[in-house]
């Protein structure tokens, strides 16, 4: 039998034998990624129906193929037919995150025969196979099998894929699944893996496995110009301007249709040259190829790399181009494109155990494709070698290009709105185009006419600069943010970040200093029994040099030397120096014998010597394995050789709650938690020490499980590490809290550290009740349990958190508290009910498992989230955002980039590559880019805001300025309408955004997410009820004068008229009140008289309109078409009513909305309780306000129609 067969049984390919349902072959659920819902249905093309679609765009001049391009499932509907996945030949996945956005992707299904690798031998690549094929006729080369994602294995000869998001889906026919293909790893074991890399692939098989995975290329599409510009081209918004200057045309308004075309040209070329350059600026950044040696001396290149592939990694390091498994040796490894640490990290070799291969287990044995090999070292005379795991997108840089390429929607309820807006502002053309068509045809105009005039309105009330005018505020946002040393990767989040009412902080690095110093260490006393730990001694060089915790402080870590300097972990670097000893590492020749040579030596500075078999010889220490730290373990262990023994050494050093649980009973200090909680809870970093003794050659260490080696160990002590806050944190966080901002930490330190921090920093406020939310589990199933403290002192007993979830079809539920005190009956001081919830990972796995229903109240009072892992922080991230938070996060890069990636705004610390996951990057290392973030975001929501109701009302100003000439068959001449659209409203709508962002003190309630909320809405209905009142006594005004003779109708081009004049010069000086009005300071931006161009543009262009107004040249009034009123005063009557028109325009938006409706929230209260059934934490708050939730018996509600809850509760 192969070696490959012992990885997993055969799985034949044939026929379905038996189905559960058609459905199943219809439609399947699959999981490429854990940030979506994917589901994939079954398609064939039908030819009919294609040809009846092509017939019909022919007929209809390719409409139909336009309408296609904007929605590609209307094509895949019309044209192909659902059908079993065994006879389709394309399928339709559907993606939904967080059950709000849906997108949908439509790819081809290729059948692929295995021995067919003609296109690869196109691509230039046959000379890499050229080498010996070596025979077929061996029981493992009869077929090359498919790694599956669950671990089995498909042997066939062909098979059928598609690819989606760069990855590729395969067809089990066995199974009738569809099931991502994964690397040669999935559902193999360590010891299977390197016997398969004992036997690397001949070159034809080579082939084949490259057939199967492609090129070992991260390759980013790069779109032609040309492409570009049609795409760009096609888009709606452009389609609607191509309409609109058609229309234009037709009328004909040349001038305005050449502004249109001008700016739409630099529109287009703009959003060209920068995808373009984008793109290039990716592919640069990422692709990346190189020769390298594979075992044997051969030499190829790194993109005809395939799974299976033994490499050769060079003495002095190279960059990692695929993910790969280190067989012999050790490489010291800079993963900072992975990590956002630039820290040397040491790998070891992947150990012969027969254990399930898990890349993040197995992490420190791991060479991940991007990362750079900084040095390698070998030994037994053998090479440094590495096998081939995953190529291309599989690898771990792969899906980083590929958050980049696809990332999570952006799910903001201001952009959803704003389409909503201009789908009613379409419907209110449709009204004024049945306007047009009635008013002109009782008119009894040529249909011509009737056509002509009735589509120019429909392009007036849908603004055709609008998407131009909304990103204005982003794009200042955005380089005020870069003044600040702060970059931005995707503008659409400045808007979002300007709604976080939630704000999510890693510890180390981000609150605190990234380096820890030495504090001192806490030894067991060797003299009492049972153990205790002894007085601490802050030097730890005094301490005796053959004192086995300072030994284990000596020699486990993972340092190294590079340049003769010592490098890694900051924490071991520490930790190393407080002991006063040196590193060595021998240099030795690459073609020395390497046989059981100790690759790194510690000892101490001075003389110290031991006595080993009655000789006195020096004391040296040799490392002979390390076990690398794992975040799930929370350890790294070494394990060691004194000069002179015979025997094994382990030091481990970890969490102290995780290394009590492996040593022995009788060896852990009976006053650890005592000792442990004293130190935590002033904020320092703890780590505890052990030891043990192992009577073990190095072969045989070779072969053993790390938990085998790491057990029975004997307690040695603590080791205090301090970690002190950063200048700006307090301060920040205090701004935040008072601004009524939710901020949570989120750790991987100790809890106790953690709780103590966050009192520090102020994330937990002095006097504040703390809840310890832990899990009991000595009664073998996990319970959990509150402990509540006030000031650091316990209040209260130990509660018992039960809960039974019971569910009925009504779909409501309850919760029966079971909980029974072990301690003290009371916990807390009557009525008290402000508290806040700390927990640990562990607590939060388990609390999501057993009470689903309470993860959401628990989260409301959270505050510390400590011992979390990257997939953990992750989670709470997602809990917070369902709860109707927006959510942002806040880390240095290093195990934050799932977080920061799932956040509605993440802000990374980090400059290196891991910083792509966040759309903010600070160079500032604090969080005080947070607040600025926050303000910009803020600003950048108010202005978007603002020009958003500035451009819809000068639509539906101009829409009524036309209505009413429409109605006397007069119209806005040519140059009225230019001087309108040009010198007003581009004008104002540049400088719109250039009001800053307020300095002062930050609101506590966030700008508004909603374009259709009622605030808004009346804003606008009130302003265009004042813009209607003023235009319509302009007009009546102007036939209160006795020489005042309604117009004729004498064609298209007589507009010029008394009614013209009246309603145009009114409407002027309204543009102008609109842009003021809608021009908010305080509390989002500062005043808008502080924006000085803004503000000479508005004085300027008032004193043009006075001008146009009273007294114009001749010239200019022939130029616009202006017939003047032969009375002056009707003159200064227009200048009165704009002026009155500004007064109440300004105090309704000042006073009425701004101050009343959106400060003081006087709106009716069926509005906000409608608002408050909308989000669940806004529930869940009201509920907790009034009562203690630890002793309450709670029932949830959930309102189906409002997908919010409602809790009633009685207290015990």
């Amino acid at each position: 039998m192969s070696i490959e067969e012992e990885i997993q049984p055969f799985i034949e390919y044939s026929s379905l034998q038996s189905r559960e349902s058609l459905l199943d072959l219809l439609v399947q659920t699959i999981k490429t990624d854990p940030d979506f819902d994917q589901v994939v249905y079954g398609y064939r093309k039908c030819r009919w129906r294609t040809i009846l679609v092509y017939i019909f765009s022919i007929l209809t001049c390719g409409i139909p193929f336009l309408v296609f391009h904007w929605y590609p499932t209307w094509l895949l509907y019309a044209t192909s037919v659902r059908c079993c996945f065994q006879i389709a030949d394309q399928v339709l996945v559907e993606e939904i995150y967080q059950r709000k956005c849906k997108s949908y992707f439509i790819h081809k299904i290729v059948d692929k025969n295995i021995a067919d690798a003609s296109g690869l031998l196109n691509e230039g690549f046959e000379d890499e196979f050229g080498g010996e094929k070596g025979p077929l006729d061996s029981a493992d080369d009869l077929y090359t099998p498919l790694h599956l994602d669950d671990g089995t294995r498909l042997n066939i000869q062909q098979y059928r894929y598609f690819r989606h998001k760069k990855q590729y889906l395969i067809w089990d026919s066995t199974r009738a699944q569809w099931i991502r293909l994964a690397g040669i790893e999935r559902g193999a074991s360590c010891v299977q893996l390197h016997a398969v890399a004992a036997r690397p692939p001949c070159s034809e098989r080579r082939l084949r496995m490259l057939n199967i995975y492609g090129l070992n290329e991260i390759k980013v599409p790069v779109q032609s110009i040309m492409t570009l510009i049609l795409l760009e081209v096609f888009n709606p918004f452009y389609v609607f301007q191509i309409f609109t200057i058609a229309v234009w045309l037709a009328e004909p308004y040349y001038y305005y249709c050449i502004a249109i075309i001008l700016m739409s040209t630099f529109g287009v070329a703009t959003s060209v040259i920068q995808t373009k350059k984008n793109q290039e600026s990716l592919r640069a950044t990422v692709e990346a190829h190189d020769t390298v040696e594979l075992w044997g001396g051969r030499r190829v290149d790194s993109r005809a790399l395939c799974p299976g592939d033994v490499l050769i990694l060079p003495p002095h390091g190279c960059t990692m181009l695929c993910d790969a498994a280190l067989l012999t040796g050790s490489a010291i490894v800079n993963e900072s494109m992975l990590t956002g640490e630039s820290v040397p990290v040491t790998k070891t070799a992947m150990q012969r155990i027969d254990k399930e291969f898990h890349l993040k287990e197995h992490s420190s044995s791991v060479l991940f494709c991007g990362t750079k090999v900084i040095q390698t070292r070998y030994y037994n005379n053998e090479p440094v070698k590495a096998l081939v795991l995953r190529t291309g997108y599989n690898t771990s840089k792969g899906e980083l290009v590929r958050s980049i390429l696809y990332p999570v929607p952006a799910d903001f309820k201001f952009d959803r709105d704003s389409y909503k807006f201009i789908f009613i502002l379409a419907c209110i053309a449709i009204l004024g185009l049945g306007y047009t068509v009635a008013l002109k045809a009782y008119r009894a105009m040529t249909a011509r006419e009737i056509v002509i005039k009735a589509l120019d309105i429909i392009t007036i009330v849908v603004p055709p600069a609008l998407p131009a005018a909304m990103t204005v505020g982003r794009l200042y946002a955005v380089a005020r943010l870069r003044r600040a040393r702060v970059t931005c990767l995707n503008t659409r989040a400045v808007n979002v970040s300007g709604s976080l009412d939630c704000i999510c902080f890693d510890k180390t690095g981000t609150l605190t200093e990234d380096g820890m110093d030495m504090w001192g260490v806490v030894p067991v006393s060797a003299a009492s029994s049972p153990p205790l730990l002894a007085r601490p001694q802050r030097d730890p060089k005094r301490m005796n040099d053959l004192h086995e915790l300072k030994i284990g402080m000596a020699c486990c870590h993972s340092l190294t030397l590079l340049d003769g300097e010592l490098a890694g972990d900051p924490l071991d670097l520490k930790m190393f120096e407080s002991t006063g000893w040196r590193l060595e590492e021998p240099e030795v020749p690459e073609s020395e014998n390497y046989e059981l040579l100790t690759p790194t030596v510690v000892k101490p500075r001075g003389a110290a010597n031991i006595n080993v078999d009655d000789l006195h010889v020096p004391l040296e220490v040799g490392i002979v394995q390390q076990y690398q730290f794992v975040s799930n373990l929370q350890r790294a262990s070494v394990a060691v050789r004194l000069l002179g023994e015979d025997v094994v050494r382990v030091y481990c050093k970890g969490a102290p709650e995780t290394l009590r649980t492996l040593c022995k009973p009788h060896t852990v200090p009976a006053n650890l938690n005592e000792i442990l909680s004293s130190y935590a809870e002033k904020g320092y970093r703890v780590i505890a020490m052990s030891t043990r003794i192992m009577e073990a050659t190095f072969k045989q260490l070779q072969k053993m499980d790390r938990e085998e080696v790491e057990c029975d160990l004997e307690f040695l002590g603590l080791v205090i590490m301090e970690n002190k806050l950063k200048a700006a944190t307090t301060g920040i966080i205090r701004e935040l809290k008072e601004a009524n901002i939710h901020v949570v930490m989120i750790t991987g330190d100790n809890i106790h550290t953690a709780v103590s921090v966050a009192r520090e920093c102020g994330i937990l406020a002095g006097g504040e009740r703390v809840v310890l939310m832990g899990v009991d589990s000595t009664a073998g199933t996990p319970q959990l349990y509150c402990e509540s403290s006030m000031h650091g002192i316990v209040v209260g007993g130990r509660v018992s958190f039960e809960r039974e979830w019971r569910s009925i079809d009504s779909g409501r539920g309850s919760w029966r508290s079971a909980s029974r005190e072990r301690g003290r009956d009371e916990e807390a001081p009557a009525g008290e009910a402000k508290y806040k919830i700390v927990m640990t990972g562990d607590t939060w796995k388990v609390l999501r498992e057993q009470h689903p229903g309470a993860v959401a109240r628990v989260a409301a009072r959270g505050a510390v989230f400590a011992r979390m892992s990257p997939d953990q922080k992750q989670q709470l991230v997602m809990e917070y955002q369902a709860m109707g938070y927006y959510v942002g996060m806040c880390g240095d890069g290093a195990n934050d980039c799932g977080a920061l990636r799932a956040a509605h705004a993440g802000v990374s610390l980090s400059e290196l590559e891991s910083s792509v996951a966040a759309p903010f990057t600070s160079q500032q290392p604090d969080i005080s880019s947070v607040s600025r973030v926050l303000r910009e975001g803020r600003a950048a929501l108010s202005t978007s805001f603002g020009i958003f109701k500035f451009m819809i009302s000068y639509s539906l100003t101009e829409f009524l300025s036309v209505a009413f000439l429409y109605y006397f068959d007069s119209n806005l001449t040519d140059f009225q309408f230019l001087y309108i659209d040009i010198a007003l409203i581009v004008n104002f709508a540049f400088f719109f955004g250039m009001t800053e962002a307020f300095t002062g003190k930050l609101c506590a309630v966030p700008p508004l997410t909603s374009l259709l909320g009622v605030v808004p809405i009346v804003s606008l209905i009130g302003q265009m009820l004042f813009i209607f009142v003023t235009q319509y006594a302009s007009y009546l005004a102007l036939t209160m004068f006795p020489w005042y003779v309604r117009h004729t109708y004498e064609g298209d081009e007589a507009n010029e008229c008394w009614e013209n004049y009246a309603i145009y010069t009114v409407s002027m000086f309204q543009y102008i009140i609109l842009a003021v009005v809608f021009s908010h300071g305080a509390p989002y931006r500062r005043s808008v008289v502080t924006n000085k161009q803004l503000m000479v543009s508005v004085v300027v262009m008032t004193v043009i309109s006075i001008y146009i107004t009273v007294s114009p040249a001749e010239w200019l009034s022939k130029f616009l078409e202006l017939r003047m009123p032969k009375d002056v005063l009707m003159c200064y009557i227009i200048i009165a009513l704009a002026s009155f028109n500004f007064v109440v325009a300004l105090f309704f938006e000042r006073i009425i909305v701004q101050y009343l409706m959106e400060g003081k929230q006087m709106i009716p209260n069926f509005l906000k309780e409608r608002h408050i059934r909308k989000t669940p934490y806004l529930l869940i708050q009201r509920e907790l306000t009034d009562m203690d939730y630890l002793k309450s018996d709670s029932i949830i509600k959930y309102d189906k129609e409002t997908k919010g809850s409602m809790f009633d509760s009685s207290s015990d």
